[in-house]
């Protein structure tokens, strides 16, 4: 049998034989026609059962809110135009045109057109209900919801989700836009540990919940999630190395802002308290500045927020000030001890006091401190030196920098 398909002359004979027989069957009424030729030949009839309806309107400005969906199509002629009918199954199209009708509800009768011109096609219903409504377009904000959002991974937390862009439009019938009540694009950040970034599909959803098979424009949105490593806020501590030039004094350092934040793993950042590193080169201060200071990142932390901070630096011309009889204080004594100021050694002591003018105005006794502290200090007469306490900024050069002291055992 392969062998007979794979010959171009049993191909050509069918080939022929297919076309006689079409021939004879289209010719067959005009050969029947003829007197004496062949009995008459009978028409015959055919049904088509299901046959869609379209309906051609103006899709720009209205929609088709409701139709009949589907006809009967009974045709009626020659046998053989019937046959060659269902044989070829031509295209045709069966239709109601609504073009130039507005809004409204109308009435039409069905038409058609593709048929053979020897058949009588009769359509059931002849006359169909096509109702049109104006399409509108309304625009509606993007709603990301997120799901599972209780499952990102442990000591992470979801920002706020980001589309872009904010809103989509749809277009379509007047009744259908007013059931429109939310658009929504879905995100799963289950396990999330870093930020997300999709494309989404946007649905749309009527008051009671469901789903709205709409065009929406655009169709596809893109959401991005913030997903942020535990963190916690601490304070940002300025160190200063080198000095002014002689007769500037520091008026003030303050820090913008003056705490930051900082991301990690949990066991990490719970252990930091104050963010260090920051150092201001007095040397190269010459006036009042702000400077733009890169923070340094600890080590296990991811990153910080903000990476740079202002450090302010505020100098003014120093100025000073001597103040006498300020009380010394002795600490690091024990109970096991007596400590006394040797013979002639006055327990009060003078100091200049150097600063701003700004500074020195606030300065109250209370703000500082003389003290010694002998915790290191043996049984004895001994010479320690007198060391002061202040607010900062301000320094401190005592009139006399030791007082000798004399520490004894005590009694029981």
């Amino acid at each position: 049998m392969d062998r007979l398909f794979n010959s171009h002359w049993f191909v050509k004979i069918i080939s022929f034989f297919i076309a006689l027989m079409l021939f004879t069957m289209v010719n067959l009424d005009n050969i029947s026609s003829q007197p004496g030729v062949l009995p008459s030949i009978s028409n015959g009839s055919y049904t088509l059962e299901e046959v869609e309806l379209t309906v051609l309107y103006d899709d720009e400005n209205y929609a088709v809110t409701d139709k009949t969906e589907h006809v009967q199509v009974n045709i009626r002629g020659p046998q053989s135009v019937i046959t060659y009918f269902q044989l070829i199954r031509p295209t045709y199209e069966v239709f109601v045109d609504v073009t130039e009708r507005e809004e409204g509800v109308h009435t039409l009768s069905v038409q058609h057109r593709g048929f053979p011109s020897e058949l009588t096609v009769s359509i059931v219903p002849q006359f169909v209900r096509v109702e049109l409504q104006e399409k509108q377009t309304t625009s509606l904000p993007v709603d990301v919801e997120l799901i599972n959002a209780e499952q990102v991974e442990e000591g992470y937390t979801v920002g706020t989700p980001i589309v872009t862009p904010m809103n989509v439009e749809v277009t379509a019938a007047r009744e259908i836009i007013a059931s429109v009540a939310s658009a929504k694009a879905y995100v799963n950040v289950a396990g999330a540990n870093k930020g997300i970034e999709e494309a989404v599909p946007v649905k749309l959803y009527d008051d009671n919940g469901d789903e709205l098979q709409l065009n929406v424009d655009p169709s596809i949105v893109d959401v991005r999630v913030p997903v942020t490593s535990p963190n916690k806020s601490v304070p940002v501590k300025v160190s200063r190395e080198g000095s002014l030039r002689e007769g500037l004094s520091v008026d003030s350092i303050t820090v913008e802002p003056n705490s930051v934040t900082i991301y990690g793993p949990s066991e990490v950042i719970d252990d930091i308290n104050i963010l260090e590193g920051v150092i201001i080169n007095l040397d190269e201060v010459t006036e009042s500045q702000t400077l733009e200071v890169p923070l340094p990142v600890p080590r296990g932390v991811e990153n910080i927020d903000p990476e740079v901070v202002k450090v302010h630096v505020t100098v003014s011309e120093e100025q000073s000030i001597v103040w006498t009889d300020i009380p010394i204080e002795i600490i690091g004594s024990t109970d096991s001890f007596d400590v006394s100021f040797a013979e002639g050694q006055s327990d009060q002591t003078s100091v200049t006091i150097l600063g701003s003018k700004t500074l020195l105005d606030k300065l109250t006794l209370d703000d500082m401190q003389a003290f010694i502290d002998i915790s290191e200090e043996s049984v004895g007469e001994q010479e320690v030196p007198i060391q002061f306490n202040g607010p900062p900024n301000i320094r401190f050069i005592p009139e006399e920098e030791n007082i000798h002291i004399r520490i004894t055992t005590r009694s029981e």
